[in-house]
């Protein structure tokens, strides 16, 4: 839910109206950039360091760049969703997290029917490459936390430029899936 520039993240799977857990974010891409890259450098900027800031600027763009990456994918899954992609009732598609001792947390849980059961969820890696295989092992131990399961699961796996090995249950999305 959007409340201006703050935007207020639940899990999907939670009713937000009676649940506490919940994360604020700055909605805004440009005022979240700005706030958590440039602002912080931006007295010694104007005082002339700007070319000797750009490096570091420039390494904390990735730990940036990561959250973003997996809204925009779970924006392009909603599209699929709409399309029929993901399977007929899909009624809800977000992230996924837990407070207790052990967090488990997914990028992106696409909940279907009435009952609001899990039929697919999904790891997004701000990397090149990612190993399917590897994030779908994963992907399924984390699985074992969500209340309700349709089986059998889906899995959707999204990396930069390209997914490697993905099995048939395994929705592979890149860059180029989510930015035409």
């Amino acid at each position: 839910m959007r409340l201006g520039f703050v935007e207020r993240m639940i899990p999907v799977t939670l009713d937000p109206r009676r649940t506490r857990l919940r994360l604020y974010r700055v909605g805004d891409n440009f005022l979240a950039f700005w706030l958590a890259l440039v602002d912080p450098y931006r007295a010694e900027i104007e005082r002339g360091l700007g070319r000797s800031i750009l490096p570091v600027l420039t390494a904390g763009l990735d730990d940036f760049l990561g959250p973003r990456y997996e809204e925009a994918f779970r924006a392009h899954l909603r599209l699929l969703a709409e399309k029929g992609a993901l399977g007929p009732d899909v009624v809800a598609i977000g992230p996924f997290w837990t407070s207790e001792a052990e967090p488990v947390e997914i990028d992106a849980v696409a909940l279907a029917g009435r009952a609001r059961e899990a039929v697919l969820v999904g790891e997004c890696k701000w990397a090149r490459r990612v190993d399917s295989r590897r994030a779908r092992r994963d992907l399924e131990r984390k699985s074992a936390a969500l209340p309700r399961r349709r089986e059998p699961l889906r899995f959707a796996v999204c990396a930069r430029e390209a997914v490697e090995d993905a099995e048939a249950d395994v929705v592979p999305i890149s860059a180029a899936d989510i930015f035409p």
